[in-house]
């Protein structure tokens, strides 16, 4: 603030400040600098990325924007770049403040007081940026004259900022050039530890090479030297491999070697050396839980067959880990890629996929070595679906592959599939009418009287609970309107009681309210009854389980404090759980009409209309009443005076606003009134509708 520009220079591109002081200070403003770099060095005929890149290097701009202004430019001139460079530390400079997250057009352009218009770079192609750079660095640096002795560092720097750094790549062009050994690593040191050096030089395979770079480290020989003797008594290269990526907790690489060594192993039919080392192989697999990696691998050769007794062994383990965690279509699928046709059968019934499990039947019954008849297995597999309430897929099996009709039948009626009741009925049973009257229309008269019964029984607790909360509501509106009528205002923000219980049952209703939490001045969390303080949580689990306290205090005990709340809940998972039945009244409906075709009588006909118009008369109520329940809509009363109707409208708003405070206790869904289902799906049998017109 109070500075004044003296001058610029005409040569270069300082500028001159006189302080309020008087003193004089010279800078280097960074729009003066970026306009000249991009207008004068990197935009006009003749490229000058030199002069930019020691420009940028003394003001200390982020060397990143040279690629980034132009990066189809940067690359076709990345061999001028090179030669002209005055050595090769400004070349390892460059290549070192790589950084594929930095985006230095984006931060500089908005310097640039001169802009080239048709600047624009497509992001996707010349980003991520650190690969490209590097390899094209690369390229060019190796193929110059001398290029180990003039370029080495830079051509390291090349594989370690790459992403991810290419250690392994970096050591091996070391090892090409042991002469260049000992300065290479020095500056190797600058970006990794020579102790992890170690162990990447050890992950190359090359003994010499680790050697090499153990002789650089202060580790004492006692320590590397007989674990590396012992490595180099392993005569397999691929187990050697497979040894050393254990060593360094490189287990997928681990993997892949151990299934190289055990392929060449197979082919040669080699089985004794498999048996000693095939366990310890196991043992990583395992515990990493690699299986797939391993699978894949051997079966990508095509003279491994998944049978053989040791890749059947991997895939029986893949497939035991996948029923573990109850991926059993998975398992199943694996199982049979191994022809483990027994576990897959299993796997296949606890995913309930029916028609592979007995698509494997016949598999079973050759490999199994006492065969049992494929009727017993497929009874066997009958009753067991039976068993898993799957039983429409029961009765299929009895039906198609048994011919067991009546077995059929009794899983039809026990999982209530009338329609598939009222088939067999037509085709396969269509002459045995004692079935037909004892036992299905004995089971259909008996589901039909229960679901009569459900529907009265659940309609008289939404009346009940319905009545009740009327009552409360009409106690709370009296309440308010005798404060009102007193001069005084109501306050939704008090805690008033309008139960009819006695003073001690009001006191313990507030002393639970009274066990919130709530910080004190230390920050601590400090209960009104215990005073025990605690450390606060912003967990979710935290957060749920306050919730769930909260929603202890709503309790549908009559007289409690939330006792409202309590039946509004109550009565949103009723209506829920009432228009649910729908689905099943249609389905009833249809079969009562069904069995009056088949016996050509009114009766069931009757039944039905009777269950569908006793069903949609209580929907209507319920309908209606869910603007009253939720307070959707202010009621007005139209037959009394103006004063009274304004009154009414005041006392309902304060109604609406104290439910919508208190409905905080409570889950988000009970908050809002249900959708039903019924008012969309077109459950009505048109045949049994009052309206004769349709």
């Amino acid at each position: 603030r109070g500075t004044r520009i003296v001058c610029t220079a005409y040569t270069d591109l300082k500028l001159v400040l006189q302080m309020p002081r008087g003193n004089l200070e010279t800078i280097y403003p960074r729009p003066l600098l970026l306009t000249y770099i991009c207008s004068e060095l990197l935009n006009s005929k003749t490229l000058n990325y030199k002069r930019a890149f020691e420009l940028m290097r003394k003001n200390r701009l982020n060397l990143n924007f040279l690629y980034d202004y132009k990066p189809k430019q940067f690359i076709d001139y990345i061999p001028s770049f090179v030669s002209n460079a005055r050595n090769d530390d400004d070349i390892c400079l460059f290549l070192s403040e790589i950084d594929n997250e930095k985006n230095t057009r984006e931060e500089y352009m908005k310097y640039i007081l001169k802009q080239d218009e048709n600047s624009i770079t497509d992001n996707q192609i010349w980003h991520p940026k650190a690969n490209l750079i590097c390899e094209k660095f690369r390229a060019y640096l190796e193929s110059t004259p001398n290029s180990a002795s003039d370029h080495m560092n830079s051509i390291l720097t090349t594989y370690i900022k790459q992403s991810p750094p290419n250690m392994e790549g970096a050591l091996t062009y070391l090892n090409q050039h042991p002469k260049l050994f000992d300065n290479a690593i020095r500056y190797l040191t600058y970006f990794i530890d020579i102790d992890r050096l170690y162990d990447i030089a050890l992950g190359t395979y090359n003994f010499e090479l680790v050697l090499m770079i153990s002789e650089k480290t202060q580790k004492d020989p006692k320590e590397y030297l007989p674990e590396l003797n012992q490595l180099r008594l392993i005569t397999s290269h691929n187990w050697r491999k497979f040894k050393i990526d254990c060593r360094l907790k490189r287990f997928k690489k681990a993997i892949e070697n151990g299934c190289d060594y055990f392929i060449e192993l197979l082919l040669n039919k080699n089985t004794n050396e498999i048996d000693s080392k095939f366990h310890e192989f196991i043992n990583i697999l395992e515990n990493n839980r690699l299986y797939k990696l391993a699978v894949k691998k051997f079966l990508s050769n095509s003279q491994i067959q998944p049978t053989m007794n040791y890749i059947n062994e991997i895939i029986k383990l893949y497939g035991d880990y996948l029923m573990t965690k109850k991926y059993y279509i998975e398992a199943a699928l694996i199982y049979e890629r191994g022809k483990l046709y027994e576990q897959a059968s299993q796997a296949y019934r606890q995913g309930k996929d029916v028609q592979n499990s007995l698509k494997l039947l016949p598999d079973i019954s050759k490999q199994i070595k006492q065969p049992i008849t494929q009727t017993e297995q497929y009874r066997s597999l009958a009753e067991q679906f039976r068993n898993d309430s799957l039983y429409i897929e029961s009765g299929q099996i009895y039906e198609n592959y048994l011919n067991d009709y009546e077995e059929a039948l009794l899983s039809y009626l026990q999982g209530h599939e009338w329609s598939h009741v009222i088939r067999l009925f037509s085709t396969s049973l269509h002459d045995r009418h004692d079935l037909y009257e004892h036992e299905f229309l004995s089971a259909f008269n008996t589901f039909y009287d229960d679901l009569q019964r459900q529907i009265r029984n659940d309609f008289e607790k939404f009346q009940t609970q319905t009545k009740r909360l009327t009552i409360l509501r009409t106690n709370l509106f009296q309440h308010i309107k005798e404060i009102l009528d007193s001069g005084r205002d109501y306050d939704i923000d008090e805690n008033d009681d309008q139960s009819d219980n006695d003073d001690q049952n009001i006191n313990d209703d507030r002393r639970t309210l009274a066990t919130r939490t709530a910080a004190d001045d230390t920050g601590s969390i400090r209960t009104r009854l215990t005073k025990k303080s605690g450390s606060v949580s912003s967990s979710k689990k935290s957060q749920r389980r306050a919730a769930q306290q909260l929603e202890k205090l709503v309790q549908l005990k009559e007289g409690s404090k939330h006792e409202d709340l309590a039946l509004i809940r109550e009565l949103w998972l009723l209506i829920t759980k009432f228009d649910k039945l729908n689905y099943d009244i249609r389905h009833v409906n249809k079969i009562c009409y069904q069995i009056s075709t088949y016996q050509n009588s009114l009766e069931y006909e009757l039944k039905g209309e009777l269950l569908q118009n006793k069903y949609s008369e209580c929907m209507s109520i319920i309908e209606k009443q869910l603007i009253i329940i939720w307070l959707s809509t202010p009621e007005h009363q139209h037959h009394q005076q103006q004063q009274e109707n304004v009154q009414i409208l005041i006392i309902n708003k304060k109604i609406r606003e104290k439910l919508k405070k208190e409905l905080d206790l409570i889950s988000n869904q009970y908050r809002v009134s249900p959708i039903l289902n019924s008012k969309t799906s077109q459950w009505k049998l048109v045949l049994f509708d009052t309206d004769v017109s349709i």
